[in-house]
């Protein structure tokens, strides 16, 4: 077998192992966007007919389209090292109306997103303790321009694990951005980035 023969066959090797991952990446992706968007417009139909969970008045209901998003990208589906604060660190938050929400930090949160090292902090709600669940709230530099002004929140189940999965994708406003009464809490500023993160929930235009 002569040496052209050889380097054909390690090409073709090569290709194959090139667009079978390509494939394998490309089909991942393609059921993760999927499952995004049915996630989207599952809560579209609850905001428009769930009384129970939608912020919006009736009347408000009976005009509701959707809501609007970023696109789904798995780049924004982030795993994270955690880094727990040991120590009892209770921190209150200060609302969109002037009020006190009471949080413990529970842990640094330290990934990489557009080639920078990036930290924020988890918290646990006083009053969701009992539910298994992180709250993530931020800001970005999208605020105030395709996203809601105030910030944004992600939720996250804790598995009381050393690692965390971020998907900012999931990333979505908080009540007080369709209806002022509600009294959301405002992000603390450890947790602003000074990137744009274009993710998740958009700004609402009815």
């Amino acid at each position: 077998m002569n040496n052209k023969v050889i380097y054909g066959i390690i090409a073709a090797f090569i290709i194959a192992i090139v667009a079978y991952n390509f494939s394998e990446t490309g089909g991942k992706n393609e059921v993760y966007q999927k499952e995004i968007r049915e996630d989207r417009l599952q809560k579209d139909r609850d905001f428009k007919e769930n009384e129970r969970i939608s912020p919006f008045k009736p009347a408000q209901r009976s005009s509701f389209l959707k809501l609007n998003y970023f696109e789904p990208s798995i780049a924004y589906k982030v795993e994270a090292d955690l880094e727990v604060i040991n120590e009892d660190s209770l921190l209150s938050m200060i609302t969109t109306t002037g009020e006190k929400q009471k949080y413990v930090r529970y842990a640094f949160a330290h990934f990489s997103l557009q080639s920078q090292k990036l930290r924020l902090t988890i918290y646990k709600s006083m009053d969701r303790l009992s539910k298994g669940m992180l709250f993530l709230p931020f800001t970005d530099l999208t605020n105030g321009k395709e996203t809601y002004g105030a910030g944004r929140y992600v939720e996250i189940k804790n598995t009381n694990g050393i690692t965390m999965t971020i998907d900012f994708n999931k990333a979505y406003n908080p009540y007080c951005a369709y209806d002022e009464t509600y009294s959301c809490p405002i992000p603390p500023k450890e947790n602003h980035l000074s990137i744009s993160l274009s993710a998740g929930e958009k700004i609402y235009k009815n």
